[in-house]
């Protein structure tokens, strides 16, 4: 009995090792970033060109989204709690940066060519 508990126990522990090393091996980096303000598409940018723009949000906040060598970020915001600027870059399919005073979201996608 207790060697089937201990095998139990190496399974689990060697599915979630996997688990952990392959979970950025098997995420799909997407190349577009969409934009949607209030829950509206505003832009929709291409992670292979570089791109810097200047985006009014809802309540009269600004941001500043840079995208920058397949990856998107947000540069700086006038949003109170730099929540968004802080998640750093993304580029992995349903990654998203979140500013909720401005509503704003940026969300990686893949598009077929």
């Amino acid at each position: 009995m207790k060697k089937i508990g201990a095998v139990i126990i190496c399974a689990v522990v060697a599915v979630c090792l996997a688990w952990i090393f392959l979970q950025d091996k098997v995420t799909v980096s997407g190349n577009v970033a969409e934009i949607r303000v209030n829950n509206e598409v505003v832009q929709t940018l291409d992670l292979n060109r570089n791109t810097r723009i200047t985006l009014q949000g809802k309540n009269n906040i600004t941001l500043v989204i840079v995208v920058d060598n397949g990856s998107v970020y947000v540069e700086s915001s006038e949003c109170p709690d730099k929540i968004c600027v802080n998640k750093g870059r993304i580029s992995k399919e349903y990654e998203t940066i979140v500013c909720l005073p401005a509503k704003t979201i940026i969300e990686i996608k893949t598009l077929s060519e």
